[in-house]
């Protein structure tokens, strides 16, 4: 490997630091607009995908990376196979970084505007960062909920206990 090019052990460490601080920030300060709608839904998911980009370029063009056959990628065996080459599992794992990162961007953002209570938001955030979809479900589910329960759409946020006696009186 040429000097100076890190191992793809150091780059899974550098993207996962990256996106594990941009996290951080969007789950503190979601209501910051520099955080929710540059830092965390653009500039660190743009840089994660040219990582992206440029792990995949530069393995094919230059010939390291696995022969992949179409019907390959259709095939639990096949992306197994795929993924035993370590710098393309460090790509599939930042491609997992720039998404989770959008969608947890558009929660914050959604959630900031909507005024939906700190612990649903600050849950949902931290459940997409671990796991994309749990944390994507469990915020829509209760973003629907409250919706139906209360004025956030207009921005009339009620506290957790009135949406629970409203709740419990039906």
């Amino acid at each position: 490997m040429p000097s100076g090019v890190p191992d793809a052990q150091q780059m899974f460490t550098l993207t996962n630091t990256i996106a594990l601080v941009a996290w951080v920030g969007l789950v503190l300060f979601p209501g910051w607009r520099i955080v929710s709608s540059t830092l965390c839904a653009v500039i660190v998911p743009g840089f994660l995908a040219a990582l992206y980009v440029g792990i995949i370029g530069w393995r094919m063009s230059a010939g390291l990376g696995p022969r992949i056959e179409m019907r390959d990628m259709a095939t639990i065996t096949g992306l197994q196979n795929l993924f035993k080459n370590d710098w393309f599992f460090v790509a599939a794992w930042t491609h997992y970084l720039v998404f989770d990162m959008v969608v947890g961007a558009w929660v914050a953002r959604d959630a900031v505007r909507l005024k939906i209570p700190w612990l649903l938001r600050t849950a949902s955030l931290v459940l997409t960062f671990l796991s994309g979809p749990v944390g994507f479900l469990m915020y829509v589910v209760s973003r629907g909920l409250l919706r139906q329960t209360c004025c956030i759409e207009k921005g009339e946020s009620e506290s957790l206990k009135a949406i629970a006696t409203r709740l419990l009186s039906r």
